[in-house]
């Protein structure tokens, strides 16, 4: 016992070395942490816990646990941080490795637990979104939790579990909704098949109302807070954001629409390295489907949810997070049994795929040297590569001398020496491609000095933007223009019109070749207008609808120019193509010049600032020596 006590101390703390090494060291990244980074600031800067906001707007889309655990972690300093918006991530990563150790120690012994432990915390996505500013490991936290002690009340009957399998499910549903009631549902439905008195007697449906209850405590006041803040903001908020985010991503697939066979084929990227031992591990189960309570406790967590999931039409990577540790459960027991099986055939070739695998990571960096993305390739990054290749090499000399008895030890021990040198080396070569702080630079500068200035977003509005310059933005163009003019009836076929409207003009401009990225001569504006005249003439039966629009658009640009001509400092965010287009639209552009551009090719992001705006920066940038010069 006291082995098995070292042991999992041991296993924990590798796994928090391996969650948390190098946590801050790089900026948070697109698409979702930015975002929920940004509701975590503004609740530390407003002191509003109760209803989460981006931009200074109601945010209603997801629930609050994530942003309260970002903001608790954030206290100490005042302010959020990369590694203080991951914490949550990496407390609840350290979670379910403990209850994937418990279960597999529960079902099948210490030898299994161990292993169970060590494939989830070496498992490429578990490790990634242990490491991340995302919801689903909180809620893969809370699911685990609910499905132990399911399990357990199935060995034992003792009443005290149930009140922790549905608080386990309430959390969840604070962290991501009704998601978390998916995964125990489909459990005790397909596991007590047949067995009603046995599924009656979780209280299922007084637990999942109780759950919900919980739920409706932070909802009904949040929603409450919120009504007056914007318009329709409750309902939006209730049933909006209930359809949209679960009924129509799932079923209708207004968001991630994907193929039925998505996750079959980017589930063994996910697992790697030990979706090696996949055809093992498949035929393993399948020959044990019946073979105890245990391995059709398994069962019935990963076949249903999988199966629930890719009939789903939205489908991401991280939406089968919650299946992971029974995966890695599976996948140690059916390894085990294979090093201890007189299979040396299938454990060679196994070994000779993780050896070709390493190869391929060792010489992908190479390919950087082809790409805009040369500047990555930095002597660490080559290090790395070198690293990876003599690990290869090693592979293969123990699959080529051994029997491969200890495969499933060489792959664990060179997968976590991999894993804990990415930090440090990989993702900070990264971190000038991902992040948008150093672009924010100018802005966060005179935020940090207090300095009064107006921010605009043109046709794009990204959370990364708001929280690297600390400063709300107002966006333009984002929507539908002239929204409050279309009838109700009409909001569809108008949506689809504009956006087919943008589509047409900004492929007609990016054919118009320019002097200068941030402003065009008059020779240029007229070639640019030639060119949108002349691919709107192209649409045939839509054309005198979207020259309707081009109009509506053109009174708005002619607006905004009257904004940003006055006195007052302003900068605006746009996409360079966009800038051209609107440019060309705009009566008369405005005077300004180009502060930071950034990105690459058709996806290049300008920031913009008007006469005053580059007065108040040239002023901040002599009180506080800093760069900020344009790249």
């Amino acid at each position: 016992m006291k082995k098995e006590r070292s042991s999992v101390v041991l296993l924990l703390v590798l796994a928090g070395v391996l969650f948390s090494i190098n946590l801050g060291g790089y900026d948070v990244w697109p698409p979702d942490e930015p975002r929920f980074a940004e509701v975590a600031r503004e609740m530390l800067l407003t002191g509003d816990w109760l209803a989460p906001h981006v931009n200074g707007q109601p945010y209603t889309e997801k629930p609050p646990l994530l942003f309260w655990g970002m903001a608790l972690a954030s206290l100490p300093g005042g302010h959020v941080t990369p590694l203080t918006a991951r914490v949550p991530s990496v407390l609840s990563a350290l979670l379910v490795v403990g209850l994937t150790w418990l279960t597999a120690r529960r079902m099948f012994g210490y030898r299994v637990a161990f292993w169970s432990a060590l494939v989830l915390m070496t498992c490429l996505r578990f490790w990634w979104q242990a490491r991340t500013g995302q919801i689903d490991m909180v809620l893969t936290g809370c699911v685990t939790m609910a499905l132990y002690h399911l399990w357990q009340w199935d060995e034992d009957r003792r009443a005290w579990r149930l009140p922790i399998i549905w608080l386990a499910v309430a959390a969840g549903l604070l962290a991501k909704g009704p998601p978390a009631l998916v995964f125990p549902l489909l459990w005790m439905l397909v596991f007590y098949w047949g067995n009603r008195s046995a599924r009656k007697r979780l209280h299922w449906v007084i637990g999942s109302l109780a759950a919900m209850a919980i739920v409706c405590l932070w909802l009904i006041p949040a929603r409450m807070a919120i009504a007056g803040q914007a318009t329709n903001a409750l309902g939006e908020g209730v049933g909006g954001n209930l359809f949209r985010n679960t009924i129509g991503r799932l079923f209708l697939g207004v968001s991630h629409l994907e193929m039925p066979w998505y996750y079959v084929v980017n589930l063994p990227v996910d697992l790697f390295p030990w979706s090696l031992f996949l055809p093992w591990t498949l035929w393993w189960l399948w020959k044990n489907r019946g073979a105890s309570k245990m391995h059709w406790f398994l069962w019935c967590w990963i076949v249903p949810a999988f199966l629930f999931f890719s009939a789903s039409l939205g489908k991401r990577q991280i939406y089968l997070l919650p299946l992971y540790p029974a995966l890695a459960v599976v996948i140690a027991a059916s390894v085990v049994e294979l090093a201890d099986s007189a299979r040396a055939v299938w454990r060679k070739r196994t070994g000779y795929l993780w050896a070709a695998a390493l190869a391929l990571l060792g010489v992908a960096p190479a390919a950087l040297w082809f790409t805009p993305y040369r500047s990555a390739l930095t002597p660490a990054v080559m290090v790395f590569s070198l690293l990876t290749l003599l690990l290869a090499g090693y592979a293969l000399g123990r699959a080529l001398k051994t029997d491969g008895a200890q495969l499933h030890a060489v792959i664990a021990s060179q997968m976590a020496l991999l894993l804990l040198l990415v930090p440090p080396i990989l993702l900070p070569a990264g971190n000038p491609f991902s992040s948008a702080r150093e672009f924010c630079a100018p802005l966060a500068l005179l935020s940090d000095q207090g300095r009064d200035y107006k921010l605009y977003s043109l046709g794009v509005s990204r959370e990364e933007y708001i929280f690297n310059a600390r400063k709300f933005h107002e966006p333009l163009f984002t929507g539908l223009v002239g929204a409050d003019k279309i009838p109700p009836d009409k909001l569809i076929a108008v949506a689809k019109l504009q956006k087919k409207a943008r589509t047409v003009i900004a492929d007609a401009v990016r054919k118009v070749p320019l002097s200068a990225p941030d402003s065009v001569t008059p020779a240029e504006r007229d070639a640019l207008l030639k060119a949108i005249s002349a691919a709107v003439d192209k649409t045939g039966k839509d054309a005198p609808a979207i020259r309707e629009t081009e109009d509506e658009v053109r009174g708005e640009l002619d607006a905004f120019v009257a904004r940003v001509n006055g006195a007052e400092p302003a900068f605006w965010f746009v996409m360079e193509n966009d800038w051209h287009w609107m440019q060309a639209l705009q009566t008369a552009p405005p005077e300004c010049s180009l502060v930071r551009r950034d990105g690459m090719g058709r996806r290049s992001l300008m920031l913009m600032a008007n006469p005053a705006a580059m007065k108040l920066l040239g002023e901040a940038q002599q009180s506080t020596p800093s760069k900020t010069t344009a790249k």
